[in-house]
């Protein structure tokens, strides 16, 4: 009798203890896959807000790019003022000018026809040379007698390399040498005597 009751005892017991234990293992794994669930979906709602955030960026970027900077006023501060550098015109007269400075020694810089600020550092070193002021704008005497040198240089060819090497200053002196020879000729066809040093100014040409 007692044995029986025993023998049901533990048969009851041992079927509450197998669902129970199936019920244990079930919540676990339902756990174990809310958690990993969890982990994915924040995983892959951050990738998407990095995607984004990108996409935003790139659009900034884009729309930077096509837009136009535009000023923005801001108190107390003026808008800035556009400036604007005329550009110098070409002439053959300032190719002429150059050409005669470059040969001569004073540097001019590319032949242009542009009288800029190269070239006008070239005149005022000639002027300098010469015994002129040096304003950096030619006479019209100044600027007949380098023209006209250097035609005279060029056109005399191989005699004027002759009369080059005889002088201290190279072909700069040329031009006080012809300078001279004007200076004495008009001095002869008014009778008077010659000053080597004196250069007559007739008019003045701002170039």
């Amino acid at each position: 009798m007692l044995s029986s009751k025993l023998t049901a005892a533990v048969l009851a017991v041992s079927l509450a203890l197998v669902p129970a234990t199936r019920v244990a293992a079930d919540g676990r794994d339902f756990l174990a896959g809310a958690v990993l669930g969890g982990v994915a979906g924040a995983l892959i709602q951050k990738e998407v807000r990095k995607q984004r955030l990108a996409r935003q960026q790139q659009e900034r970027y884009r729309a930077r790019a096509t837009t136009p900077q535009r000023y923005v006023a801001q108190p107390g501060r003026a808008a800035p003022k556009k400036t604007y550098r005329p550009s110098i015109p070409a002439t053959a007269e300032g190719r002429d000018i150059q050409s005669s400075l470059n040969y001569f020694g004073f540097d001019a810089g590319t032949v242009d026809g542009r009288v800029g600020p190269a070239t006008r550092r070239a005149i005022s070193d000639y002027q300098r040379y010469m015994g002129y002021d040096a304003t950096g704008n030619l006479t019209g005497f100044q600027q007949r007698l380098l023209t006209s040198s250097y035609l005279r240089a060029e056109a005399a060819g191989d005699s004027t390399l002759g009369i080059i090497a005889a002088l201290p200053d190279g072909t700069k002196g040329l031009l006080k040498v012809y300078r001279e020879e004007l200076a004495s000729g008009a001095a002869q066809q008014r009778g008077l005597r010659p000053d080597p040093t004196s250069a007559p100014v007739i008019g003045a040409i701002d170039l």
